[in-house]
């Protein structure tokens, strides 16, 4: 491996670096929106105030931008995109890149080189060797920081030629690879943004940074249920924001931490740092009089900002928080009164925004955010993506799959069945179909429409997708192959001159089916934090917190918000939180317990219920009769779990352990409990990072989940229920189907009696024929 380094030389240095260093950094300034300093008119303080703020060094990992491990570069100008972002309340005061590449041998190094650019200004620019041809390259490459802005594209050009001339522009030996370890390192400074409602979320939550959201609460003490519950508000609706980032949010008491915050206050319970405010030194401000948010600087920094959640009580809080997630959009200024809260009406069950219709075919263009990304370029481009999320009980067995009608438009080939259209769900094949040229005519499962301006073919066909591909998180694949053509011996033909798209009008019919569910099932809660999101403002939900939660389990409690928001795309508004207490008042509801025994006192009023019982060291675990045995699973006998506890271990032991247990719930059948405990309160944050990780996420299944650090064992044991109606046909079908020994044996007892009839009606014939 051979290692150089690559300085970004600018043409022109001597006269542009003078007349550069006279000039303020306008270009991320100006593209920062909302990056103003404080004192309109006064820079000499703001940059002396950015001088003295801490300096972040911050690594990206090309390949975890892109979810790529390799970024492959072909035909003779191969392309290669990664986009980043900076928040609106940074600036780059540094940036370098770290690129390791490989590129064939076939190339000529005259000829062949591999451009570095950033937002379409090249940075560097490496030549492809014959001499470090066979080994993987590692260059260093120095970015002046004032090209890079609020939005970011680092692109990678590879220029090869194998031949002097003739050459096939998509032959083989045209290749390079950018490593996905590559990293970009950026050197960025917080800097002041203006106190203003109407720039939210920002600078709280920041679309263009690509990292989880960590947004510390800050409290008076330890909250009661009634300010948990506006918490959970606002927690879900930044949840909602984070989407694939994932969120959690460490919580404070008393004293904000360095950064931007959410800090709730009333009238009983103030955090001390607000009486040093300038805002609340007059005593007739320090009194809440309405519910109201309020934009701060902290005083922990003198740079980051507070959202203040304030109001006389609990409810004033709740109203606040409601109007930030549902209302935001009306807010300016650095304070706001809530005077007249908006009240949506409740939500319906499966009409969470971030899943697909139950009531209707929905459009694929409803599905993405932009219609460009139907469209790809190129013979042979990236597919086409589109995310699809559903209910976890939508049950589709036995059925004859998931009605698609898919159009889609597409440059024709010149001949026929040299391209095709690839369609998958979630990395399998589903159906290959063959693009038409021009002349083709229609089939009975395909229409050819006529050719559209630009030249491409439109064709709409209906497929199905095949149920047992189905999961609650999906991602329908289209993949679009064309055939190079060459014209003839030296004739130049372009590359990228075909293109494809799928209709936004394609639509996928998930209406009609069933929901349906065999409970419990952790697997549901992990992945789509059913049954609680069945509603997606949590309506039917009551979070049950210890009578004095820990800051542990007050940090659960909104970490599981903020997941269930980004499940539902939707805030938790009507959440209800409640004590052990009062835990009679939402006997009607499904359950949520955070906290861990003793302090969680459920977990010791319903150990007969549990499928296990951690209670400091003391640990009861249950296991089942038969799990499913993979020997018997590929023979198809026996492959369902027998739940009736076989055993139990009581064990005392000291190490950290943490657990998600899920059994129906003791106040009313039908209804669900999901209990997140540990052996102490500390122990019990394993199980949110278990949740956020996608491996461990997908382990997490049954009726109890053991989590050890980055291991996550899972049982089904004790008893089972269900959610959800069907006809009796079909329960009693499904009950059949998940016993292939009865199958089988009620499968043999039909065609003896098939047989019997059969030798029956001869008999019966024979002896009328010898009559006759």
């Amino acid at each position: 491996m051979t290692s150089s380094r690559t300085p970004n030389s600018l043409p022109l240095r001597g006269a542009l670096a003078a007349l550069l260093s006279l000039t303020p950094l306008l270009t991320q300034t100006a593209s920062a929106a909302g990056a103003t300093p404080e004192a309109a008119g006064a820079p000499a303080a703001a940059a002396t105030q950015d001088a003295g703020s801490p300096v972040e060094v911050r690594r990206l990992s090309l390949g975890a931008i892109v979810n790529q491990p390799v970024l492959r570069l072909r035909t003779t100008e191969g392309r290669a995109t990664v986009p980043f972002g900076l928040r609106a309340d940074e600036l780059a005061t540094k940036a370098s890149l770290r690129v390791r590449y490989a590129y064939s041998p076939a190339l000529i190094a005259s000829q062949s080189h591999m451009k570095v650019l950033l937002n379409e200004e090249v940075v560097a620019v490496f030549p492809l060797t014959k001499e470090n041809a066979n080994r993987q390259i590692v260059q260093d490459v120095d970015i002046d920081p004032r090209l890079v802005t609020s939005q970011n594209n680092l692109g990678f050009v590879f220029v090869g030629h194998y031949a002097t001339e003739c050459e096939d522009p998509l032959h083989t030996s045209l290749w390079a690879d950018i490593s996905g370890g590559s990293e970009l390192q950026l050197s960025v400074r917080r800097i002041p943004v203006k106190s203003d409602l109407a720039i939210l979320p920002e600078p709280f939550f920041d679309q263009r940074d690509s990292r989880k959201l960590s947004l510390p609460f800050v409290f008076a003490e330890a909250p009661d249920h009634g300010t948990l519950r506006a918490a959970g508000i606002a927690a879900s609706w930044f949840g909602k924001l984070a989407a694939w980032r994932g969120a959690r949010f460490p919580v404070a008491q008393n004293e904000p931490p360095k950064g931007h915050a959410i800090v709730f206050a009333t009238n009983k319970a103030r955090p001390a740092f607000l009486e040093q405010l300038p805002e609340f030194r007059d005593a007739k401000d320090r009194e809440f009089k309405e519910p109201a948010l309020t934009v701060l600087t902290n005083p922990a920094d003198g740079v980051s900002k507070l959202l203040l959640i304030s109001g006389r009580d609990a409810e004033d809080l709740r109203q606040a928080s409601t109007a930030l997630a549902l209302g935001n959009a009306a807010l300016t200024g650095p304070r706001a009164d809530v005077k007249r809260p908006r009240e949506e009406a409740p939500r319906q069950a499966y009409d969470a925004p971030a899943w697909v219709r139950m009531d209707r075919p929905m459009k694929l263009g409803e599905l993405v955010q932009s219609p460009q990304q139907l469209q790809v370029f190129g013979h042979v481009p990236d597919p086409v993506r589109v995310d699809l999320r559903m209910p976890p009980d939508l049950f589709l067995w036995k059925s004859a799959g998931v009605p698609m009608d898919l159009r889609y438009r597409y440059t024709p080939p010149l001949r026929a069945s040299e391209s095709r259209l690839q369609m998958a769900i979630n990395d399998e094949l589903v159906q290959a179909v063959n693009l038409r040229a021009a002349s083709f005519a229609g089939d009975g499962l395909r229409v050819a429409l006529p050719l559209l301006e630009g030249g491409t073919l439109a064709e709409r066909r209906e497929t199905v997708i095949p149920p047992f591909k189905v999961g609650s998180r999906n991602q329908l694949q289209y993949g679009f192959s064309f055939t190079y053509h060459k014209d003839g011996s030296c004739r130049d033909t372009q590359v990228e001159n075909v293109r494809a798209m799928i209709d936004p009008d394609s639509t996928v019919d998930f209406s009609g089916f069933p929901h349906y569910a065999q409970m419990p099932n952790l697997g549901h809660f992990a992945s789509a934090g059913y049954p609680f999101t069945t509603y997606a403002d949590l309506g039917q939900t009551a979070v049950v917190m210890p009578e004095q939660a820990s800051r542990e389990e007050t940090e659960a409690m909104l970490a599981l918000m903020g997941r269930m928001g980004e499940a539902t795309g939707y805030p938790a508004t009507r959440v209800t939180v409640v004590g052990p207490k009062q835990i009679a008042e939402v006997k009607d509801k499904d359950l949520l317990l955070i906290g861990a025994a003793p302090r969680q006192s459920l977990l010791l009023d319903w150990d007969a219920k549990l499928p296990a019982t951690i209670a400091g060291p003391v640990r009861r675990i249950s296991q089942p009769k038969r799990s499913v045995n993979m020997l018997y699973d590929w023979l198809g006998f026996d492959t369902r779990p027998d739940t009736n506890v076989a055993t139990e271990a009581s064990i005392s032991g000291s190490g950290p352990l943490a657990a998600v247990l899920g059994f129906e719930s003791p106040l009313k059948s039908g209804r669900s409990v999901v209990a997140l405990t540990g052996n102490d309160s500390a122990s019990m944050l394993q199980a949110l990072d278990a949740l956020d990780d996608f491996s461990l996420n997908r382990a997490i299944q049954g009726s109890a989940a053991f989590v050890r650090g980055n291991r996550v064992e899972s049982v089904l044991a004790g008893d089972t229920y269900r959610i959800g109606a069907l006809p009796w046909w079909s329960i009693l079908l499904h009950e059949i189907n998940q016993r292939p020994l009865l199958s089988a044996a009620l499968k043999l007892a039909l065609g003896v009696l098939a047989l019997a009839v059969l030798w029956r009606g001869r008999r019966l014939l024979r002896r009328r024929n010898k009559d006759a």
